[in-house]
């Protein structure tokens, strides 16, 4: 089982997210952004290995404006040797990834115009993977798309659409369920036709009118749309924000409600994606949780570094954290439902001030004297928006001034 997390990691400052708009189009820009983004994709992927993190989602930006017929740049071969070094750190480690192109990819659309530019844009997808030399498990999702008043002709466009694509992408190209439009059973009906994989998303289905909450029925029809060559079943796994509309993925995992998913799939063995808006924390938090729960892995070494990085995000809700010590917790599990516990609690003023003053104490020695004077300015007010501000603020310095233990912390992981 691998669990990973989509596209930029939060506690580092690498990014592949570089963008070129049309009007400052040049190719000589355009291959600085590429060769930097290339170079970031695999301090990732190697941040990645070090934390056990062998499931990731690749950026659609790697290469800027990739399906858009300003680019004629022929990336795939100026930058050849890269990508293949990618692509085989990727399989000398044993990772999988993917890639999901963005809402305006509708394969379903009535428009042509949108037909042809998602066609292009799949196409430019599978390209990337294809640099990387990797095999056919690494995957391309998207959605059906919409239903535009009638299902049946837009299951049916999607169909005859897909048949368009070149081999290669319609071997990449996996498909999943949304909250709205079509459904898990909507889903594996338009793969039972085309022959691909379905990935499964257990908050759309969660979110659907026609929702299906048999989970082992479920699995068990995905699970046949998986061939050989596709690889190891892959889902997508994510809890609900309760302070957001209905489908908003939350801030973290609750560790507790994983454990609970694990137990009533543990007969399949699935890579799962977590769509999370802390990214690699939680990841980090379900690997860890899985080595101490089924493989009996206890290591005091982890327990300590991951109380570390809890550290003043935790001493936000609780003033007294900041004075525990990790030996205090009786394994990671405790540690994470500790944190948990805290989960969608107001936070007193208080408390966030002593841990943003924390924050501060560590970034002053580097802070210019405008600097200072700004920050204290951010925190002379009774509107309580300013204080984030604040932290806001603090953040942009750390990364300035590349402080490592405030970036590689979970202080800022929940902004």
């Amino acid at each position: 089982m691998k669990i990973g997390y989509a596209c930029t990691p939060i506690t580092t400052t690498l990014r592949t997210t570089r963008k070129l708009t049309l009007n400052n189009y040049n190719e000589n820009i355009l291959k600085d952004l590429i060769k930097l983004n290339l170079k970031d994709l695999k301090a990732i992927l190697e941040f990645n290995k070090e934390k056990e993190i062998y499931l990731f989602r690749i950026s659609s930006d790697i290469i800027p404006l990739g399906s858009h017929p300003i680019n004629k740049f022929d990336w795939y071969n100026y930058f050849k040797e890269d990508l293949l070094n990618i692509g085989n750190f990727i399989k000398i480690n044993n990772m999988r990834v993917s890639m999901h192109p963005g809402q305006y990819t509708v394969l379903n659309s009535p428009i042509d115009e949108v037909v042809n530019k998602s066609l292009k844009d799949i196409e430019y997808h599978c390209t990337f993977l294809d640099s990387l030399n990797l095999d056919f498990s690494h995957k391309i999702i998207i959605h059906i798309g919409g239903v535009y008043n009638n299902k049946k002709l837009s299951m049916e466009r999607f169909i005859n659409n897909f048949k368009k694509l070149s081999t290669n992408a319609q071997k990449r190209l996996i498909i999943e369920n949304d909250e709205r439009n079509f459904s898990i059973d909507d889903v594996l009906h338009i793969s039972s036709i085309i022959n691909i994989p379905v990935v499964f998303d257990n908050l759309h289905n969660e979110c659907h009118i026609n929702k299906n909450y048999n989970i082992k029925k479920i699995f068990s029809q995905v699970k046949k749309t998986w061939k050989k060559e596709d690889g190891i079943m892959k889902i997508h796994y994510s809890q609900q924000n309760p302070i957001k509309k209905i489908g908003s993925h939350s801030i973290t995992i609750n560790i507790n409600k994983f454990l609970n998913y694990l137990k009533e799939i543990q007969n399949f063995n699935v890579d799962i994606m977590l769509e999370v808006k802390d990214k690699e924390v939680s990841s980090i938090k379900c690997i860890n949780t899985i080595k101490e729960k089924i493989y009996k892995i206890e290591k005091n070494n982890i327990l300590k570094e991951e109380f570390d990085k809890y550290k003043l995000l935790i001493t936000e809700h609780d003033y007294n954290f900041f004075f525990k010590n990790s030996s205090e917790f009786l394994s990671i599990i405790d540690l994470y439902n500790f944190i948990d516990s805290f989960e969608n609690k107001l936070i007193s003023l208080e408390n966030y001030l002593f841990a943003l003053n924390k924050a501060y104490k560590t970034i002053y020695p580097n802070m210019s004297k405008r600097e200072i004077l700004h920050f204290k300015k951010l925190l002379n007010t009774e509107d309580f928006s300013h204080f984030n501000k604040a932290k806001i603020y603090l953040k942009k310095l750390s990364v300035k001034y590349n402080l490592i233990e405030l970036i590689s912390s979970y202080y800022f992981s929940q902004m």
